[in-house]
């Protein structure tokens, strides 16, 4: 990962057993925020503003992290 994510710490969020893979979430900034997949581990994660997760109906909460 690249761009202030190599070091992010990476939150699971799951709705079950988390065996089809979960949304992983790592805050990077302060208004800045990192979206990847526990699948797909080398994938660059998607990087959203707390604006734009709240748009997209992602709470940060859910993943035990505050906005």
């Amino acid at each position: 990962m690249q761009n202030g994510t190599s070091a992010a710490s990476f939150t699971k969020a799951c709705g079950g057993p988390c065996t089809e893979g979960c949304v992983t979430l790592a805050r990077i900034g302060e208004d800045a925020w990192a979206l990847g997949d526990s699948k797909r581990p080398d994938a660059e994660p998607l990087r959203f503003t707390t604006e734009e997760l709240d748009a997209a109906g992602i709470d940060p909460a859910r993943f035990g992290l505050g906005a």
